[in-house]
C-alpha cells in the first residue's frame, strides 16, 4: 500500500514546461503566493487603517500650519507696511526740516548781504549825488564859467530841484563804475 506522502506526490505541482518531468498538476505560483501572504496581510490591515488615518489627520494639521502661517505672513507684510510708512514719513520730515534750515540760512545770508548792499549805499550816495550836482552845475554855468540864468549861486539848489540831491534820492552807478560788491 502506498504511504501517503506518495499519493501527494501526485499533485506535486509541475515546473516550467521543458523536458520531461513527472507528471502532476500545473503549478498556480499566484494562488500559492496569495494563500500564504494572505493571512499575514490580512493582520496589518488594523494597521494600514491605522496609517491612513495617520496621514489624513497629518494633511488636516498641515492644511491648519499652512492656513496659519499665510496669516502670519500677512501680519507681518500689514506691519512692514506700516513701519516703511512711518519710516518714509520720518525720512520726509527730516528732509523738510534740514530744507527749511538751509532756506533759513539762505535768507539770513540774502538779508545780511542785502543790509550790506544799503550800508555801502547809504555811504557811497551823498558823494555820488555831490559828484553828480556838480556835473549839472558844471553843464549849467556853460563854457565860459558863466552862470546860465535861472542858475542858483555855488552851494544851492537849482531850478525845480530841492535842495541835497536829485529827485527821488536814488543814485545810479558812479562815473567811476564802482558798485556794491
Amino acid at each position: 500500500m502506498p504511504e501517503g506522502r506518495d499519493f501527494l506526490d501526485r499533485f506535486r505541482p509541475a515546473g516550467a514546461p521543458g523536458s520531461a518531468a513527472r507528471a502532476g498538476v500545473p503549478a498556480d505560483r499566484a494562488r500559492e503566493l496569495a494563500a500564504e501572504l494572505d493571512p499575514v496581510l490580512a493582520l496589518l490591515d488594523g494597521t494600514r487603517a491605522e496609517c491612513e488615518q495617520i496621514i489624513a489627520e497629518a494633511g488636516r494639521q498641515a492644511e491648519q500650519i499652512m492656513a496659519a502661517a499665510r496669516s502670519e505672513a500677512g501680519r507681518i507684510a500689514a506691519d512692514a507696511d506700516t513701519r516703511a510708512r512711518a519710516a518714509r514719513d520720518e525720512a520726509t520730515r527730516r528732509v523738510l526740516a534740514q530744507a527749511g534750515e538751509r532756506v533759513a540760512a539762505a535768507t539770513t545770508a540774502g538779508g545780511q548781504d542785502a543790509d550790506r548792499a544799503r550800508e555801502w549805499a547809504a555811504q557811497r550816495l551823498p558823494a555820488l549825488v555831490a559828484k553828480a550836482v556838480a556835473l549839472v552845475r558844471a553843464g549849467l554855468d556853460g563854457p565860459a564859467g558863466e552862470a546860465a540864468p535861472g542858475s542858483s549861486t555855488p552851494g544851492g539848489s537849482g531850478p525845480g530841484q530841492p535842495a541835497g540831491g536829485p529827485a527821488g534820492g536814488g543814485a545810479g552807478p558812479s562815473p567811476d563804475g564802482a558798485g556794491p560788491s
